[in-house]
Order: C-alpha cells, then structure tokens, then sequence
C-alpha cells in the first residue's frame, strides 16, 4: 500500500475509534455535570460557626468514658488508613512488589490478562484485610469492654468474613470489567467503563435494600403502639403517610441507637434499629422525621449522582496512568496484567484525596435535614433530648477535633447540632396531637 494511502487509513481508523467513543465521553461528562449541579442546588442549613464547649451540655463523667472509648480508635484508624493506602503503593511501586504481580501474572498466564489482573487486585484485597485483621479484632474487643457490643466472637467474625467476600465480589467484578473491555477496546475502554459503572451503581441503590441490606439484618414492620402512632403522625405532616416503616435487629450485634432511609423509587424505605425503639416515642418520630427529609431532599439520589461522578473521574485517572506506563515501557499494553496493582493503587489514593470532599458533602445533607426534621415538628426540645441521648448511648465523641471533623466526619457534631436547636425558633406543633412532647427548648439546657 502507497505510504499516503497508509496514514490516510491509519487517520480513518483513529476518526472511526473517536466517533465510536463520542457517545459514551458524552455520557460521562454528563455524568459529572451532574454529580457537581445535585451537590450545588439543594437544601442547605445555615452555618451556625465554630463549635461550641460540649460541657455546655454534657458532664465531665460522660466526656471522659466518652474519650476513653473514642481516643484508641481514632490512633485505630489512622493505621488502618496507613494499611489501606501503604499496601497497594507498596506492592505497585517497590521491586520487590513488582517481582510479586510477575509471580503472579506468570502463574495465572499472561496470556489470560482477565485472569492474571483479577488475581492481583484479589490479591493485595486480600493482603489488605489480613493487616487490618488484628486492629479490627481489637476494635471489637474494645466496644465489647465499653458495653457497645453485643456479639459473640464466632458471629462477629462471620460478619467480618462476610464483609471481605463482599468486597474481594466488588473488587473481582470490577477487574474483569474493565480489563475485558481494555482488551477488546484499548482505545476507550475508560469511556465505555464509565457509565457502565454507573449504571452498575444507580442498580445497586434500587435492589440494595431487597439483596445487601438482609445479608446483615432481620427486616421487619415497625408493629402497632404508640412509637407507631407518632411516627405515622410524622408521615401525614410530611405528606407521605405511606412510607414504608421497617425495624431492623441490630441488637443482634449492638446497643447502637441508630435509623437510615435506603432505596430508590419503589425500593425506597425508613429502617429503625430495634435498639432505637428504646427512646422516647417522640424522640423515634423525630428520627423519622430526619429520615424523610432525607428522602424529600434525594439525598441517596444525589449521593449516587456524586458516586457516578467520581468513579467517572477515576477511569479517566486510572486510563492515563496506564497510557503513561505503556508509553515509558513498564507495560505492553493497557490490558497488560502487570498494571493491576498500579491501577488498584490510583484508585486508593483517589478514595483517600476525596474522603474530606465525601464528608463535606454529607455534612451538609445531615445538616439540611436536621433543619428540617425541625421544621416538620417544630419540637426542638424532643431534638436536644434526641441528640443527648445518641451521644450517651452510642458514645459519640460531642465535639471531635477539627481535623477528625473536617477529614471524615460525615455528620456535623453533636454540639453543633444541639446548637441549631437551640436558636431554631418553634411555631405550631403539627404531631401535637399524637401525644404529648417536651418542653420546647428544656432539653437543651
């Protein structure tokens, strides 16, 4: 063939690799765009500043168990963060980690690419949780020393069991993913993995309650009484008086007070920890009502838009680190076996950068719907007494250092939510007349 007709065909073939590739680009990017605009436009509380003295509100007997239980495991987590981000650069970055993956791949067969990465990324998960074993033990231990928890041995380490196979079926499926579609389109395989992983997402949060969540609990109505009574008061002011209601067992494992809003669309549903039909009726009514401004507010919707917006970041990451190791020769090609670990190893480091930007944006939708939660009942003294009562209960650290804070925390302290009920002004008590409250800001003193 004439050399001009050569590049000609060679130019043809990369414009029909483009155009192939235009409408899964134009999917991610849109995908972005709206995992940006659901955190920009949505309900918001006012920021009420720094973080008030939690003596405010708590004795000093309570802070200090409270800082016995809370101090060892925050020391705890920053080595299980160490762990989690060490290993993989560790095995991805170092010689003798690199001689490692060639053990591997030439065990699994280079020839079989899919095989060879799957068994690298299930390799260093599962290195991963043998390190983390002895402080997760610990932990354990630790909430068994507190009263926290309720587990024998044997069961809590089939739930840690359960949860590694979990993830070694997470990490699995998405190494074959992607590296089947590496192989059959080296050109754009992050544009096709995108969306797919969003999509993959968007499905799990719609069947997670009907498949994830009873791998962990015992669901079950939320049976006549007066907790029922006040919630389903909380529903009709709401106006969805036909949400489902479910109790979940944590007892099983935990005294934890605790409730989440899960699902979407059809699946969407409030679940009650057991434990937490322990309080107050109105106290579980206005953890309702917190709950369901989460579902008004699409808050789970917003946060798979958020989710779908970073994993789209993260094949685009994960493609030019594997585009630049093919061009400085340390890989053959993106589908090579032998850039697993380096791929698994991006995607850690992205997970670790994007934790305070995840907690920021949770922060803010806790807030929203503590605000509303308010506003639906207009009981702030119930919500004081609330608040005490999960801090004393649960052992929550009132007021956690500010860089704990501004890292992880996915809720705004206790403290700081004390303080919104204290300056939140109450009107007309809509759930008056399903029985009888506190004092409007009582509890908070």
């Amino acid at each position: 063939m004439h050399a001009g007709a050569m590049v000609r065909a060679g130019f043809s073939l990369e414009h029909d690799r483009r155009n192939r590739a235009l409408p899964w680009r134009v999917a991610g990017a849109a995908v972005v765009l709206a995992g940006v605009v659901a955190q920009i436009a949505r309900p918001l509380a006012p920021d009420l500043g720094a973080v008030p003295d939690p003596a405010r509100w708590f004795d000093a007997d309570l802070l200090t168990r409270v800082a016995a239980y809370r101090g060892p495991l925050r020391v705890a987590g920053v080595v299980l963060l160490l762990i989690d981000l060490i290993v993989p650069l560790a095995i991805a970055c170092t010689g003798t980690g690199r001689r490692a993956i060639a053990r591997m791949v030439a065990k699994a067969g280079a020839h079989r690419p899919v095989r060879a990465a799957t068994a690298v990324t299930l390799a260093i998960v599962l290195a991963i949780a043998a390190l983390r074993l002895p402080l997760d033990l610990w932990a354990y231990r630790h909430a068994r020393v507190f009263g926290l928890s309720t587990q024998f041995p044997g069961a809590w380490l089939l739930d840690w069991g359960l949860a590694r196979a979990l993830e070694l079926l997470t990490v699995g499926s998405l190494t074959v993913t992607g590296y089947a579609l590496a192989r059959r389109r080296p050109a754009d395989w992050a544009a096709v993995a995108a969306p797919l992983g969003v999509a993959v997402l968007t499905t799990l949060a719609l069947v997670g309650p009907l498949l994830i969540e009873p791998l962990w609990f015992r669901i079950t109505s939320l049976p006549d009484g007066p907790v029922r009574r006040q919630v389903t008061a909380v529903l009709e002011a709401a106006g969805n008086p036909q949400a489902p209601l479910l109790v979940a067992d944590a007892s099983r494992r935990s005294i934890r007070q605790n409730a989440y809003v899960s699902g979407l669309a059809g699946t969407r549903r409030v679940v009650l920890y057991d434990t937490l039909l322990e309080r107050a009726p109105e106290e579980v009514a206005l953890v309702v009502a917190h709950e369901l401004v989460h579902a008004r507010n699409h808050d789970l919707a917003r946060g798979v838009a958020a989710g779908g917006a970073g994993w789209v970041i993260a094949c685009g990451v994960v493609a030019a680190t594997l585009r630049l190791r093919v061009r400085t020769g340390r890989q053959q090609s993106v589908a090579d076996p032998h850039g697993a670990a380096a791929a698994f190893a991006v995607i850690v480091v992205l997970m670790v950068v994007a934790t305070p930007l995840g907690a920021w944006v949770s922060r803010r939708a806790e807030a929203a719907a503590d605000l509303g939660a308010l506003q639906l009942t207009n009981r702030p003294g119930v919500y004081c007494a609330m608040q005490r009562g999960f801090v004393e209960r649960n052992l929550t650290e009132p007021a956690p250092p500010d860089w704990q804070r501004l890292w992880s925390a996915t809720h705004p302290p206790p403290v700081s939510r004390l303080l919104m009920a204290e300056t939140f002004t109450p009107g007309v008590d809509p759930v008056r007349a399903a029985g009888p409250t506190l004092t409007a800001t009582s509890a908070c003193g």
